[in-house]
């Protein structure tokens, strides 16, 4: 089983304002094997611009996928293994597997939120 996400809200961070610290290691099970994702790793959850949030909420249930696609991409996980075009399928579809996982009956909005990510992360994972 995976362990709980706990993280605290980074009020010193003025640049960006909605970021959050892990702050204890948490282990996923995923398309690629074992995740951990440590303590003091700080993301934003979903990347969602602000006239959006009331359509695609960047904080809720999806915390969890989240937190691993971030931790995916800043650190292009898989890219050695199978290539930068799959490790980056594989984290987006990873990110769409775990929002039907934590919100079953939002099947459309999941859908959406992937497709949206499909769309505008690529440059992420390209910087």
């Amino acid at each position: 089983m995976e362990n709980q996400l706990v993280v605290r809200y980074r009020e010193e961070d003025p640049e960006k304002p909605d970021r959050w610290e892990v702050t204890q290691p948490i282990r996923f099970h995923t398309l690629i094997g074992e995740v951990e994702i440590p303590a003091g790793y700080v993301t934003d959850f979903a990347s969602v611009p602000v006239w959006l949030w009331g359509i695609f909420p960047p904080i809720g249930r999806h915390n969890r996928a989240s937190v691993l696609h971030d931790y995916w991409y800043d650190n292009r996980l898989g890219e050695n293994e199978y290539g930068a075009e799959a490790a980056r399928r594989l984290a987006d579809v990873e990110y769409r597997i775990r929002l039907d996982q934590a919100e079953p009956k939002r099947r459309l909005r999941n859908y959406l939120m992937y497709l949206a990510l499909r769309w505008f992360a690529r440059r992420w994972w390209v910087e």
